[in-house]
């Protein structure tokens, strides 16, 4: 019997450091997904246009809207993925448990949720650049700074916690997909299933979703939502993961 006792505040600490440096293809898949909502996003997030005679004025709006639409699927599916076996069992290389288990994922999923967001809405200066150097040169490109920096600071804060939001989400339907593999048939056809039902009585599930978060005006009050969320499904994930436990 060792003598020395084990922290688990060391094993998280540890577990973490092992995560970033071997789950390395999550930053990859980032670069690609966010890449590709560039590229959606060379059409423009929205435009308006006006004419008279003898001249037209088209304006064109590029904003990172998109790709941080792209970074929300990107960390949905990214926590959905760490549940699988193979990424689970490789957390038994040290001395561990579910509980420092989970608490290391989540741990990990912050810090990369945090870059994720922060890359998607610089990603907007780098769309302008592109949007810049590729439109014919009798058109003219008015761009707009940081402008106000607590509001930017206030989006960046606004965008990692919707997507860390969105990976508790995918990180829950993930471990309920390891309790049977035919969930990851079921469960999606049961949810869309539920919302043409109740979509059919009047009551749009995905509206009122979209509402209760992204149209909130007061910052204290979507913070507490978004957080409150975020804890509820992750500690229904540390239920399920108990369960799996037990049934392992």
């Amino acid at each position: 019997m060792s003598l020395i006792e084990v922290q688990t505040s060391e094993i998280v600490k540890k577990q973490i450091g092992y995560k970033w440096r071997a789950y390395t293809g999550v930053f990859t898949s980032l670069v690609v997904i966010q890449l590709l909502g560039l590229l959606f996003s060379l059409n423009g997030s929205g435009s308006m246009g006006s004419g008279r005679t003898g001249y037209d004025v088209n304006i064109t709006y590029y904003t990172a809207d998109i790709v941080v639409g792209f970074t929300i699927f990107w960390g949905f599916l990214t926590a959905f993925l760490l549940t699988t076996k193979a990424y689970r069992e490789d957390d038994f290389a040290f001395v561990t448990n579910r509980k420092t288990s989970t608490l290391s994922t989540i741990v990990f999923l912050f810090m990369i949720c945090v870059i994720g967001a922060l890359t998607a809405l610089l990603s907007g200066f780098a769309l302008k650049l592109i949007a810049y150097f590729i439109l014919p040169g009798e058109e003219m490109l008015l761009t707009q700074g940081v402008g106000n920096v607590s509001a930017w600071l206030l989006g960046m804060f606004a965008t990692i916690i919707i997507v860390f939001m969105f990976s508790s989400l995918g990180y829950l339907a993930g471990m309920i997909v390891q309790l049977n593999k035919m969930l990851v048939i079921v469960m999606p056809v049961v949810v869309v299933g539920l919302m043409i039902l109740l979509s059919r009585v009047g009551f749009q599930i995905q509206v009122y979703f979209f509402e209760f978060f992204f149209e909130e005006n007061n910052a204290w009050l979507f913070t507490l939502k978004t957080l409150s969320a975020t804890t509820i499904f992750y500690a229904l994930s540390v239920l399920v993961s108990n369960r799996l436990e037990v049934k392992q």
